[in-house]
């Protein structure tokens, strides 16, 4: 099977390229003629370095909320779904979401509906994203589905962005840190033992201790380095499996600060999202069940999931909630209470929502803000005993001279 590019005309006549896979240039001819375009121009395509890299690119959370955005004002133009889809297309940076966005747009051409066309995208296309797309398309409400998707799909990516930028610069600092002390050891410290062994300068036991880690990065480093790879690997390995994932999650939302965070960041996304798909006119049943494949944390989606079964009873939700008091706290399970007792749970679930983005906000910038003079006094002690570690034997030394 060989990859073809071509220009042409499509059913409106306006002008097209893509990228059409066929046994033979012919075939790929009668297929075009076929789908209605006037081919112009067609010829085998030859793979660059790039292209195959793209391959194996990855579609971020930023390309889907352009797809969103883009898409979402377009219908909202009264612009027809599949020369909306084509516009964003094209628009698209990234070379494999622009092929993929291409072949979506030609099978909507063909008379799917767009989450039909998403479905074999699933890796990129979240079971969520497609399900509300389904939802919108079903209840001719898409413009709708499209607006709360895109929402829910800003708030995660802010809540991401500050969650990862509270931790860059206590990583940068780490690193830093590890990466000069490691230099010290392997360049300065050996030069410096050599002449106060030479002259026989006794060493404090502090000195002592410091020469023995650089002779042993010197003299053992790749074992270390491959030590700790293999633990980064078999830490992985062991996250990916459902049991051991299960436990560590459990143990982080039992940490004191860190898991407040965990708690309330699952809170928020869920929240967001069954405030989207019940806004989109789905039931109950069917958001605990979307909305619970959005929480990053396993504990949040079996008790979510397991709900289901008891309101589909009639039980009230925020009775079924109160069930798990470590992960829904008081406040969540009153102001689901007073939301359903209103006859308002959507309106419900997005104060719950805007009130943990905004905690979680608070509680990352006020934990960067603690960890800073906190990582500054441990490098500044770190620095302290080397320089004591280096210098009291060359005093000593300068003293029997």
């Amino acid at each position: 099977m060989a990859k073809f590019n071509y220009t042409g005309l499509d059913k409106g006549y306006s002008y097209y390229n893509g990228k059409i896979d066929a046994i033979s240039r012919r075939r790929a001819l009668s297929i075009l003629e076929k789908k209605g375009f006037l081919v112009i121009n067609i010829k085998r395509d030859k793979e660059s370095i790039i292209d195959k890299l793209s391959k194996i690119s990855t579609i971020s959370r930023l390309d889907k909320i352009f797809f969103t955005r883009h898409l979402y004002t377009l219908i909202e133009a009264g612009i027809a779904l599949d020369q909306a889809i084509k516009i964003t297309a094209e628009q698209a940076t990234n070379p494999k979401f622009k092929s993929i966005l291409f072949d979506v747009y030609q099978k909507i051409q063909e008379g799917k509906t767009l989450h039909t066309s998403l479905e074999p995208y699933r890796n990129s296309f979240s079971h969520f994203f497609i399900n509300l797309i389904k939802v919108g398309e079903k209840s001719g409400s898409l413009e709708d589905s499209l607006m709360h998707l895109l929402a829910q799909q800003e708030k995660d990516y802010d809540l991401l962005t500050k969650a990862r930028g509270a931790l860059i610069y206590p990583i940068i600092i780490m690193l830093a840190a590890i990466v000069i002390v490691t230099l010290m050891m392997i360049f300065v410290i050996p030069n410096i033992s050599d002449i106060l062994l030479q002259y026989g300068v006794e060493l404090p036991w502090t000195t002592k201790l410091l020469i023995g880690g650089s002779n042993l990065i010197i003299n053992f480093g790749y074992i270390l380095i491959m030590g700790i790879v293999v633990l980064i690997l078999v830490f992985y390995m062991l996250q990916k499996n459902v049991k051991v994932k299960w436990y560590i999650q459990k143990i982080l939302l039992r940490l004191p600060v860190v898991g407040k965070i965990i708690q309330e960041f699952n809170l928020a996304r869920f929240s967001r999202a069954m405030y989207a798909m019940m806004k989109s006119g789905v039931s109950i049943n069917e958001a605990l069940e979307l909305s619970s494949t959005v929480c990053s944390n396993q504990h949040y989606q079996k008790a979510i999931y397991s709900s289901i079964e008891y309101v589909h009873k009639g039980v009230s939700f925020n009775k079924v909630l109160m069930a798990y008091p470590k992960l829904f706290p008081p406040i969540t399970t009153r102001m689901l209470e007073v939301g359903e007792k209103s006859g308002k749970t959507d309106h419900m679930f997005d104060k719950i929502a805007g009130f943990y983005e905004k905690s979680v906000i608070n509680k990352l910038t006020n934990l960067s803000t603690i960890i800073e003079p906190v990582l500054l006094l441990f490098i500044g002690l770190v620095v302290a005993f080397v320089g004591v570690s280096v210098l009291t034997p060359i005093w000593k030394f300068a003293e029997t001279i």
